[in-house]
């Protein structure tokens, strides 16, 4: 395995996976899309039934019903997004810690070459 395939752990990054409950950021995200998706399509759905007439008890398991759809339907777009940017923080991650390796790099070369200067000039 090259250092290139290899994360600080020494596990091959074939090996790794991005998982959506260990993001915070997401975590959090989806939990609020969920909620105010499913309490808002119950609220919607209860006072539009309420308006055009039905009985009450109608109302509420329409109302329920619709919360309930919404609640899954929001927490499935609230993961589709989040793994699309969760890829995409990875690989802007990936690329500014390649940006910041060269960098280091090419101080660590320049460094050198100034040191091997000084020491031909002490000769």
């Amino acid at each position: 395995m090259t250092p290139a395939e290899a994360n600080f752990d020494g596990v091959a990054q074939e090996d790794v996976a991005i998982r959506l409950s260990a993001h915070p950021r997401a975590t959090r995200q989806i939990e609020l899309a969920r909620g105010w998706g499913g309490i808002g399509a119950f609220v919607l759905v209860g006072l539009l039934a309420l308006d055009s007439g039905v009985p009450a008890a109608s109302a509420g398991l329409r109302a329920v019903l619709a919360g309930v759809v919404a609640y899954m339907v929001c927490w499935f777009l609230g993961v589709m997004v989040w793994r699309h940017l969760a890829v995409a923080e990875e690989a802007a991650a990936r690329v500014f810690a390649e940006q910041r390796r060269a960098a280091l790099l090419a101080e660590i070369k320049r460094r050198s070459a100034g040191l091997a200067e000084q020491e031909e000039g002490l000769s």
